[in-house]
């Protein structure tokens, strides 16, 4: 509620503001847990130092502590992904911080509460980042992430990323944090390798945030189920259901499949009986077939929350055609950048660390 213009500023009056400051910057949820089924208030909170907001009806309002306040406001404004300007108050002029002895008018705290709830809460502006206020880090596993053996049934792969608490990972993520997967398939001349790498030298980037997952600019879009970090439960799925799947890619784009082109048109001339067509057929069914095939990618949160999983599966049970060549995974992280404006601090390190937990040549894989 505004406070009105020209009174003193009552410490409960104060105390609505910085409660509103301290909800997004600092965090007023620190005890929630990841089994909670109810998570709307898991995606406020940045995890920087809160401002004190429980103060006695008796407490001076000083002007250190309205400083605070608009510092911590002014480094939202600055990381968020808004097109804004810092606080201005209007008394004096364009005056943008508070002087020591300087009045605490009640101008002042209605010039606050009304850009966090407008500017920075509005449109879950708060889950955002400025680009220039992020640094894109690549990742270099102990365990390889590849495959230079040929396969050609099934592959699965896993990778997670473990921060130092589940609010660490919220703080992550809340701030506009993102984890990254891109894969590539090099080097082949097989009718699989072909088709496979059609598939997935076209799904580009994948971008994992606090909502959702998100496919970089490619050839041919696949499908997201629009899942993110507040989406995961603790299973990929049991086989009958798939409540951890993010991803699914696009089959192959050409009708012809290149197995037809490169002498292997044999393994895609097989109708779903099992019955080997004639060859007459065989431009029809090959393109069902291949445009059956996908790469689909899974997650989960593991150890309560500390750790967020994924699982990558191509699935090629129903062709069994041999994929030779370089498969590659590469991952990738988005991290907020630390901003300091007087005493007021953002900052959500530790980076989250990277490992591979299943690569492409164990015995799930043939």
């Amino acid at each position: 509620m505004a406070v009105a213009a020209g009174t003193l500023v009552l410490a409960s009056e104060y105390n609505t503001v910085a409660e509103l400051v301290n909800k997004v910057f600092g965090d007023k949820y620190s005890s929630v847990v990841v089994t909670e089924v109810d998570r709307t208030t898991h995606k406020f909170g940045w995890g920087a130092v809160n401002i004190a907001d429980a103060l006695a009806d008796d407490t001076l309002i000083t002007a250190e502590r309205l400083q605070s306040m608009v510092d911590r406001t002014n480094i939202m404004v600055d990381h968020t992904n808004i097109n804004d300007t810092i606080l201005v108050f209007s008394i004096p002029s364009n005056r943008i911080d508070v002087l020591a002895k300087t009045p605490i008018r009640a101008e002042d705290l209605n010039i606050v509460q009304t850009k966090v709830n407008t500017s920075i809460l509005s449109n879950n502006v708060h889950l955002t980042i400025d680009p220039t206020n992020a640094s894109s880090n690549n990742v270099t596993p102990v365990v390889p992430y590849i495959r230079e053996t040929p396969w050609q049934n099934k592959l699965i792969a896993e990778h997670k990323w473990t921060f130092n608490s589940y609010n660490h990972a919220r703080y992550f993520f809340n701030s506009g944090g993102e984890v990254r997967l891109n894969m590539g398939l090099t080097g082949g001349s097989t009718a699989g390798y072909y088709n496979w790498s059609d598939i997935i030298n076209e799904i580009g980037v994948l971008s994992f945030s606090w909502n959702n997952l998100l496919q970089s600019s490619s050839i041919t879009a696949g499908t997201s189920e629009g899942k993110g970090f507040y989406n995961l439960t603790d299973a990929y799925g049991d086989g009958t259901t798939e409540e951890g799947l993010l991803f699914t890619s696009s089959g192959v784009t050409s009708p012809s499949a290149y197995g037809y082109g490169y002498g292997y048109g044999y393994a895609g001339l097989y109708i779903n009986n099992g019955a080997f067509s004639s060859s007459n057929s065989a431009y029809g069914y090959g393109y069902s077939g291949y445009s059956n095939r996908y790469m689909k990618l899974y997650g989960k949160w593991a150890n309560n929350g500390t750790e967020v999983h994924f699982k990558i599966v191509l699935d090629d049970t129903a062709f069994s055609q041999v994929t030779d060549g370089t498969m590659e995974a590469s991952c990738s992280y988005l991290m907020p950048d630390a901003i300091t404006k007087n005493t007021a601090t953002f900052d959500v390190s530790p980076d989250p660390v990277f490992s591979v937990t299943n690569n492409f040549n164990t015995a799930d894989d043939s």
